[in-house]
Formats: structure tokens, C-alpha cells, sequence
């Protein structure tokens, strides 16, 4: 009976114990793009219950019936606690915790390192803020979000690319940064999908890119790309649709039509040899053909026998049209053009393997008729356990770029800003040029025809002509790929050997259309390059409770090959419109090069820390460089730095939260070219039929070494507020020597040049960050960062007897003497890089513009315009989130520098401009003649002091300042909304209802869609002329009829599943 009443006891209790349990089950996700998370901590509030979530972020709960709190925990994450209530399955999602200050960079050699013990300036930006507005360019996603670096874009009329100086420039030659893809160098940033980049890492100053030795001058950025997250497969598809117009663009005059003088002609038929289709035109007026420019006759509607009355097969052969302005030619000119942008990836991640695949596609319709852009992207990233501490890791990355259609630009035949900015007519309508460019007998035409008899062009193809007929193209594949073997020998100890190979092939083709302007014509271009690395490393990692010691030790082989060919006709082709060399009339023009180069390297970096308070780094790299000679092909990059964390020695306080101070000295250098130092003959020009060969007729010192730099460093980081507020200030000397000079040597010595090493510059700046999470809630959060610096680089010594070098020249023209005369950028002693000297104006003690008797302004050659570098550059990143939406944008700004614009000057020379019409100061129209009124007189005074009363002709005031180039320099600062995105995100708590759906998002993009502020009338000096980074590097100072500016707005759709 006992044991029976025992038993019934028990039951009892067991039933009222398990009355007094549940169990909880649900699934962990990142908020930021739904990814399951494994290892997620769940315990019910103030007790030791609690579990960890699975591999596919999933758990299950024992909790009180009664209730309580559950709190979901994660390294990197903000803590989220959820009542339980009556509920049996509750899903949390955690976002990423901006203000951990254990945050984890990459560093060079793509090592993974604590960013408070590093002794150097970095800065990193991840994939969300690189992808508010779906950026395809990378240099193009940093504008405004990384201190000290200044992004220069180009048009996107030509797809342009941007090119990127980080803390200014180094001696006298151009900056360019080297671009790393998770350890793979990489020659062109734009072949790099964005839609794979989980971050970039930008290390600014020599302590942070010497490792990489002779490529580390102008800085690194490093790129990592996208890795599973352990949990189910996800499948991510993401498509982005923009619609792009011209933004910027001069303004135009609508009152004077083309022509030299305001008089019409006057058609006078010609029964004995003029088309009896034009007796109509007997007396009729018309334009000055022969005139490329719009000082011609008031647009007052007056009937004229414009271009296309004398051309045969228009509708208005032998007709007259209205004399009447087309405000809106050039900008109907232009397209409408349309971007889709689709990317799919797929990735999985689970015990003992990684592997991530993306699949991207961007199609692009230009503005510029017939134009268009696609880039197709596949990358793969893998990592494998293949055994017991043996890893293996792969990538592979293809794009192919195609590019077809003219988009050239500048002061070149074919330009298209040139056409309309500098020689084109107000009165012409765009229309009827489309309609008409080529007749169906294959004949092209123009507006600006020899005359009245004879249609064809005279200085200038119609622009459709440029845009339909003289077409070129070019492809370009881009292989990239790594093999990489990690074995752990015992713990903290990790040796690994990696294979990598960047692989480029281009191919262009162009042509002259026959029956043009010019000479017919076909050419064809193609280069290869190639870059082989291997590379040995060895890592070892220890902590103990006081100290820390992490180094490694590796080599490098560096080879390197480069190819090219090209071949065009010379002397037309035998066969109107048949595009092959084979048509060449005369010997085709043809050249090819190769050249090879091995570096050698070998390395070693070692870190020590002392109770996380101070830690101590140490690097040596030395090159071994096949483009030197033995005797002195050898460089050592020595480094060093410290940092100091003071903030552990400091009461806790929920001020400061974090506090380091940080110095180091580094030295890194630059390359030579293949060559450089063993001339080769050249191909010359053929000597009655038969091939010649040139030898360089300049002199190289034998003895020539890469530029150095010595880098000095110095910086303080806080963060307030357990991190919500964080502070970044760096102050850097670079003392830059054994820069590559060419000097010029007297005739006599029969020798043109010589090549040394010489000179001495010194570069100094400093760049500051500032920002955090002010507020952050459960349902809002507001994240912001502003980022200033400012950078000189002044020159020191140059060379005995020498004291300035050129660097870029402008556009050139000389007023005074009709002749060309220049404007340049140099380097001179005592003063700043990029120094501008031109012709200037002529001033007295009060500031006043001379003016000679004649009424024109007195000048002065060779005179300091300002410097093409800017003395700021900053922007500031917001993102703003309440509960699903968002808005996030982006803000960049230049102050100082200085910009020509030749745009300008022509627009004003041709009698395009807006300024070139109106009323005087007496009130009259300008273009009246001077005896009526009218003209423009200097604002100055003459050698006595009294003021100009000389008034010249309206279009003479305008061509005097041909070549006037202090009149034509800007200011080059500019306030731009660079980005924005305006998006809303779909609940987790709808989504999981779907099963299959892990993310949904929808959002309003633009890039680009308003230039708030800019000094420089009808353009935006973010985007200067040039075809290539380095160019723009070099010369970004130059608006030489440069393409316009573009904004683009659209809408994103991203999937998760």
C-alpha cells in the first residue's frame, strides 16, 4: 500500500512539473539580409536556462509556463529580447552591432587583424554602404565615404570610369592606388563586381601598404569578396533598373543664328548649272555656310534656303525654312539611356566547406545615340577542409566588357563635345539632321556644307555622321584566379602556398566612314597582359593573459608579360565602305610590343601586444626587380609602428569609451617601367616602300633606381558613448626622393634628353573622421559618418640648374601673338604640385585690369593661375531606418583647386554662349554695332588711372579672350549629392509565412541627381576630361570639351531565398 501511495505521489508531482513547462522553438536571422545564424545564444532572462542555435539557426527551449523574457545573443550582434507570453514559437532577428569596438579589418596579404592594434590609418566601407544606389564602379561607391580620398569621376555620356587619389599625390608622376582582390593584384578596379565585394579596406599611409613593397606607394585598396554564412543555402537575386539624362549641361544663346557677320547672302540661280530644282531659291537669302559659328543673323523667323535646301534627296530640297532658334537641339540630341542590372548568387556554408557563386549581368543603352555597354560578371569562391588542418581555398572571376559606339570627347575630330559646345549653330534642327545624316544612296551629310553648290562638309560631319557612321568598338576579358593551400602544424602555427593569375585581353576596332569628312579608313588594336604570383607564407598567432605576438614570414614571385599589337590603313580604302585591312590603299600602318618582368620578394612582419594596451609592429619586404641590373636591383621597405591604447589605463566611464594614439615610419618605393633602362629601336616611317627602324636619341643614366618614399605618420582614435560616437585623426609626412626626371640637353651634345634620378618633394596632410550611431532603438536607427581632409605636396630640389618641370599641359592659344602659345601644369621649387602658370591679366596696386588704348585687357605670360589640387575634399554617408524603410545617401564636396574650361571659352568664341547675348551697360543689345551702342567694353582702367570707355564689337570682346586663360580658369569646388536610396523592407513575420522567401526589398536609386553647388558655368568639375585613370590622375584640371555630366534614377528589387 505504501509503494502504491508512493508511486501516486510521484505521478502527481511529475504531472504538476510538467503543467509548469513549455517548450519554445524558432529561428534566428540577421536583419540584414535574412541569413540564418548558427551559434545565436538564447537564455530565458535571469536564469542559466538557455541553448544555441543550429546550423540552420533554428532551436528548441524548455521555458516556465509562466512565462518570462528571451534574450538572443551573438558576437557582433546587438542583444535582442522578446517577451514569450503564450506564444510557442518565436523568431528574432539581430542586426549588426555598429559600436563593437573589436572590430576586424583586413590588412595586407589579406591578413586578419584586430583593428585597434594596428599602428596605422585605415578605413573600411562594407558592401551596404558601397550599394545604396547599385554603384557598378568601385571607385566610383567610395566617393565621399573615405577619408582622404579624392574620387575624380568620368562622364557617364562615355560610361566613364573614375580614378581615385588617396592623400594627394607623390613626387612629380601620377597616383594611382593598387587594387587587391582577396589577394589577387588587380590592374582594373572596373572589372570588379560589386554585387560579390563584402567590403574594402583602404590602407592610406606606407605603414599599412609596405608589404607590398614597390606597388605600395600611392596606397592600397584592398577588396574582399562575398563567403557563405554557415546555415541553409541562400539564394540572393537582386535587379536594378535606371533611366539616365543629361544633367549638366552650358547654357545657350536662342537670338543669333550661325553665320560670321549678321548679313544673309542672297542665291542667285544658275540655269546653266544649277539644278532646276532650286529656281525657286532665285533671290532667296541664305546663310554663311563656310561659317562653323553662331554670330550670324538675328533668329527672327525670316524664311531661308537653309543646308538642306541644297541638299539632294530632303523633303525640303530647294525650300525655304523659318529662321528660327532650336533651344533645345543639343539637348534633344541625347538619349534617354537605360541600365539593367541583374546579378544571381547562390551560396551554401556548412561543416568543412564554403563556397559562394555569382552570376552578374549590366546592360547599358548610352545617352549618346547609338551606344551602349554590357559587362557580364562570374565569380566563385570556395574553401574546402580537405583533411584534418588542411584546407584549400579557390577563386575564380571572369568579366567581359563590350563597349560600342563614339564617344569621344575633347578637342579631337569626332568629339562630340566639341561639336556642340564649341563649333555648332543655334538655329539647327536635330530633327532633320537624324532624319537626313545618310541618304539611302549611302551619301552622308552636314550642316556645315562648302556652299550653296556644293553639299559637302566643310569643317564638321553632322553629329549623327559621328554617332552612326564613324563607329568603334571594343572588348575586354578579364581573368582572375587564385589556388591556395593553408595547413595548421600545430595551434597558432599555419603555413600556406598561393597561386594567382590576373589575365586581361583586349580588342578594338574602329573606323572613318567613306564619303565623310575625312579620309576612310579601319584599324584594329589589341594588347594582352598577364600577371603570375607565387607565394609562400607562414603565420603564427599566441595569447596569453599579458601578451600577444603575431608574425609571418613569406616570399613572392611576381611575372609579369605584356602584349599589344595594332594595324591600321594608311591612304584610304580601295573599296568605299569595305572595313578590313586588306582595303588599304598604301601599306597599312602597323606596330606591336612585348615586354617581361620578374620581381622577387621576400618579407616579414611581427606584432607584439602587452595587456591589450600597447602594441608594437614591425615589416620588411625586399625586392629583387628584373628591370634593373643586378648591381642595384635590389630594395629594401623597412616598417614600423606603435599604438597605444590609453583608454585601458582610465577609469570606466560611459564617456569614453575607447581611447589609442598611434605613430609609425615607413619606406616604400616606386617601379620603373620594362625598358626604361635599355632603349630598343622603333619602327619609323617607310623610305620608298621599304621599312626603317629609330633608336631613342636620349641618354639614361645606367645607374637609375625607383622612387622612394619616406613616410611618417601619426593619429588618435576615440569613441564615446560605448562606441555610438567614434573619432579618427591622422597627420602624415611623405618625404619623396630619387624621383625619374628627363631633362633637357643642349642640341649640340646630339643627344635630345636625359633620364636621371633626381629631385625632392615632401607631401603633408591630414584627413578626419567622425561618426557613429546617434540614435539607435529597436524600431529607428540613424547612422552617419563625415569624413575632411587636406593634402600639399611641395617641391623641394629638382636638379642643378634646374628648378621647375612641366607636368600636363592645357589647351593651348595665344591671343596676342595669333600664334599658340600654352598653359601648363608644373613643379616648381618652393612651390605646390600641379602649380598652373598661363597668361594672366595685368593689374594695378588696386586690383584693377589694365586696358591698353585700344580697349583691350594688357596681360602678362607665365603667371600663376593656382593649383589643379584642391586644399579639401570630404563627404558625409547617412543611413536613416525606421522599422522596414530606409534612406540612405551619400554627400561629397571639393573646396579649392582649379579647373580650365575650354567649353566655356569656345561657347563665349563661337557666339554659342548665353553670356554673348543681351543688353550693355548703355542698355542696348551687344550685338548691335558698337556706332549704335551696342559692344562690350573691359572693365578696368587705363595706364592713368581713369576708367575704359573703349567699346568693342560684341563677338571681337568675346575672341580677344581666345587663349586669355586666367579668364577661363574656375574655381574648382563643388557640393554634390552623389547617391541616395529611398527603400522599404518586407517584415520577417509576412516572410515566413512564404517558406521560401528570406528577404524582400524594394527601393527608389539615383546616382548623381543633383550638383548642389559648383563655380564652373554648365558643368560639373567632379567629372573632368580623360580617357583613362592615369590621365585624369595627371591632368584632372582640363575640361577640354568634355562630354556632359549625367544623373540616372531608377528602382531596386532584392530577393532572398
Amino acid at each position: 500500500m505504501k509503494k502504491i501511495l508512493l508511486f501516486s505521489f510521484l505521478m502527481v508531482l511529475t504531472g504538476i512539473a510538467w503543467a509548469q513547462t513549455r517548450t519554445i522553438e524558432g529561428t534566428v536571422t540577421s536583419s540584414t539580409d535574412g541569413t540564418t545564424l548558427p551559434g545565436v545564444s538564447v537564455l530565458v532572462k535571469g536564469t542559466q536556462n538557455g541553448t544555441i542555435t543550429d546550423i540552420d539557426g533554428k532551436y528548441q527551449l524548455t521555458v516556465p509556463s509562466t512565462g518570462g523574457v528571451l534574450v538572443f545573443s551573438f558576437v557582433g550582434m546587438t542583444s535582442t529580447e522578446i517577451a514569450i507570453g503564450n506564444q510557442s514559437t518565436i523568431d528574432a532577428q539581430l542586426a549588426d552591432d555598429v559600436t563593437q569596438l573589436n572590430e576586424v579589418v583586413v590588412t595586407a596579404l589579406n591578413v586578419e587583424r584586430e583593428k585597434k592594434t594596428l599602428g596605422y590609418a585605415t578605413q573600411e566601407v562594407t558592401s551596404d554602404n558601397l550599394r545604396v544606389a547599385r554603384e557598378t564602379n568601385l571607385n566610383e561607391a567610395l566617393a565621399g565615404k573615405v577619408s582622404g580620398v579624392q574620387v575624380i569621376s568620368g562622364s557617364g555620356a562615355k560610361f566613364g570610369e573614375a580614378a581615385v587619389r588617396i592623400r594627394g599625390v607623390r613626387g612629380f608622376g601620377s597616383s594611382s592606388p593598387l587594387y587587391v582582390v582577396d589577394g589577387i593584384p588587380t590592374a582594373d578596379p572596373a572589372t570588379i563586381n560589386m554585387d560579390n565585394v563584402q567590403s574594402i579596406n583602404v590602407l592610406k599611409g606606407a605603414n599599412a601598404s609596405a608589404l607590398y613593397g614597390s606597388r605600395a606607394r600611392d596606397g592600397v585598396i584592398l577588396i574582399t569578396m562575398k563567403k557563405a554564412k554557415a546555415g541553409r543555402m541562400n539564394i540572393d537575386f537582386n535587379n536594378t533598373t535606371t533611366f539616365e539624362n543629361v544633367s549638366v549641361m552650358p547654357k545657350y544663346q536662342n537670338e543669333y543664328g550661325g553665320g560670321y557677320s549678321q548679313e544673309f547672302q542672297t542665291f542667285t540661280f544658275n540655269p546653266a548649272t544649277d539644278d532646276p530644282a532650286l529656281s525657286g531659291l532665285n533671290g532667296a537669302l541664305i546663310p554663311e555656310f563656310y561659317a562653323d559659328e553662331s554670330w550670324g543673323p538675328r533668329m527672327d523667323g525670316r524664311q531661308v534656303a537653309q543646308w538642306d535646301a541644297f541638299t539632294p534627296g530632303t523633303d525640303t530640297y530647294g525650300q525655304t525654312r523659318p529662321w528660327s532658334p532650336n533651344p533645345d537641339n543639343v539637348k534633344n540630341f541625347f538619349n534617354t539611356g537605360v541600365a539593367l542590372n541583374n546579378s544571381l548568387s547562390v551560396s551554401k556554408a556548412g561543416e568543412g566547406y564554403n563556397i559562394t557563386a555569382t552570376l552578374s549581368n549590366v546592360n547599358r543603352t548610352g545617352v549618346l545615340p547609338n551606344t551602349k555597354q554590357e559587362k557580364t560578371f562570374l565569380n566563385l569562391n570556395a574553401t574546402v577542409d580537405l583533411a584534418k588542418n588542411l584546407t584549400l581555398t579557390t577563386l575564380a572571376n571572369y568579366n567581359r566588357t563590350n563597349v560600342f559606339g563614339n564617344m569621344t570627347e575633347g578637342y579631337q575630330g569626332g568629339s562630340i563635345g566639341q561639336n556642340f559646345n564649341q563649333w555648332f549653330q543655334r538655329q539647327l534642327d536635330m530633327d532633320l539632321l537624324k532624319k537626313y545624316y545618310q541618304m539611302p544612296d549611302g551619301r552622308y551629310t552636314s550642316w556645315n556644307i562648302n556652299s550653296a553648290r556644293n553639299p559637302r562638309p566643310l569643317y564638321w560631319n553632322s553629329p549623327y555622321t559621328e554617332q552612326y557612321g564613324n563607329i568603334a568598338e571594343n572588348t575586354k576579358d578579364t581573368y582572375s584566379g587564385k589556388f591556395g593551400l593553408t595547413y595548421e602544424l600545430i595551434d597558432g602555427l599555419s603555413v600556406s602556398a598561393n597561386l594567382s593569375r590576373y589575365f586581361t585581353s583586349y580588342f578594338s576596332d574602329g573606323r572613318t566612314a567613306s564619303g565623310t569628312l575625312n579620309l576612310d579608313s579601319y584599324g584594329q588594336s589589341k594588347y594582352q597582359e598577364k600577371e603570375d604570383n607565387y607565394e609562400f607564407l607562414a603565420q603564427y598567432n599566441k595569447v596569453t593573459e599579458n601578451f600577444s605576438v603575431s608574425a609571418l614570414i613569406g616570399g613572392n614571385i611576381r611575372m609579369e608579360e605584356y602584349t599589344s599589337n595594332s594595324i591600321s590603313t594608311a591612304g584610304g580604302l580601295s573599296v568605299p565602305n569595305l572595313y578590313n585591312i586588306s582595303a588599304s590603299i598604301n601599306r597599312p600602318n602597323a606596330s606591336n610590343y612585348f615586354s617581361q618582368r620578374q620581381v622577387n620578394s621576400i618579407f616579414a612582419q611581427a606584432s607584439f601586444g602587452w595587456k591589450e594596451i600597447v602594441f608594437v609592429d614591425g615589416s620588411i619586404r625586399r625586392d629583387y626587380d628584373s628591370v634593373l641590373p643586378e648591381t642595384s636591383n635590389a630594395f629594401t621597405y623597412p616598417a614600423v609602428s606603435a599604438s597605444f591604447i590609453f583608454s585601458e589605463l582610465l577609469p570606466n566611464t560611459n564617456v569614453l569609451s575607447f581611447g589609442k594614439l598611434r605613430a609609425g615610419y615607413a619606406e616604400v618605393g616606386g617601379e620603373l617601367n620594362p625598358y626604361q633602362l635599355d632603349p630598343a629601336f622603333s619602327l619609323g616611317t617607310p623610305y620608298n616602300g621599304n621599312p626603317t627602324m629609330t633608336y631613342p636619341n636620349s641618354l639614361i643614366d645606367p645607374n637609375l633606381r625607383a622612387s622612394t618614399t619616406g613616410a611618417l605618420e601619426g593619429g588618435i582614435e576615440l569613441a564615446f558613448l560605448q562606441g555610438r560616437i567614434r573619432t579618427d585623426f591622422s597627420y602624415y609626412y611623405y618625404d619623396n626622393t630619387n624621383e625619374i626626371l628627363s631633362t633637357e640637353v643642349p642640341s649640340t651634345t646630339g643627344i635630345s634628353s636625359y633620364t636621371i634620378n633626381a629631385g625632392k618633394t615632401f607631401t603633408r596632410g591630414w584627413d578626419a573622421t567622425i561618426g557613429g550611431t546617434p540614435i539607435q532603438t529597436s524600431n529607428f536607427n540613424w547612422d552617419v559618418n563625415l569624413n575632411i581632409a587636406r593634402s600639399r605636396n611641395v617641391i623641394e630640389e629638382i636638379y642643378p640648374g634646374i628648378d621647375a618641370i612641366q607636368l600636363a599641359n592645357g589647351f593651348l592659344g595665344d591671343r596676342v601673338s595669333g600664334g599658340w602659345g600654352s598653359i601648363s601644369a608644373r613643379a616648381k621649387v618652393g612651390e605646390d604640385w600641379g602649380t598652373i602658370i598661363g597668361e594672366k591679366f595685368q593689374r594695378d596696386e588696386a586690383g584693377n585690369i589694365l586696358i591698353d588704348e585700344d580697349g583691350y585687357p594688357m596681360t602678362e605670360q607665365n603667371q600663376v593661375l593656382g593649383t589643379l589640387l584642391p586644399d579639401y575634399t570630404g563627404g558625409i554617408f547617412n543611413r536613416v531606418s525606421y522599422k522596414g524603410f530606409e534612406l540612405s545617401f551619400t554627400i561629397d564636396w571639393q573646396i579649392g583647386g582649379k579647373i580650365q574650361s575650354i567649353t566655356n571659352m569656345f561657347n563665349a568664341y563661337s557666339g554659342l554662349g548665353e553670356m554673348t547675348v543681351g543688353d550693355n551697360d548703355r542698355g542696348t543689345p551687344m550685338r548691335d554695332p558698337v556706332s549704335e551702342g551696342g559692344g562690350l567694353r573691359f572693365d578696368g582702367v587705363f595706364a592713368d588711372g581713369t576708367e575704359n570707355n573703349v567699346y568693342l564689337e560684341a563677338s571681337e570682346y568675346f575672341k580677344s579672350q581666345f587663349g586669355l586663360h586666367e579668364a577661363w580658369i574656375y574655381d574648382a569646388s563643388y557640393v554634390k549629392l552623389r547617391e541616395i536610396r529611398l527603400g522599404y523592407s518586407l517584415p520577417q513575420s509576412l516572410l515566413q509565412r512564404t517558406n521560401f522567401v528570406r528577404t524582400a526589398s524594394f527601393a527608389v536609386v539615383a546616382n548623381n541627381p543633383w550638383l548642389i553647388k559648383t563655380n564652373v558655368p554648365g558643368l560639373d568639375p567632379s567629372q573632368v576630361s580623360g580617357d583613362t585613370r592615369n590621365s585624369r590622375n595627371n591632368g584632372a584640371w582640363v575640361d577640354s570639351g568634355q562630354l556632359p555630366a549625367t544623373r540616372s534614377i531608377g528602382f531596386d528589387i532584392r530577393l532572398g531565398f
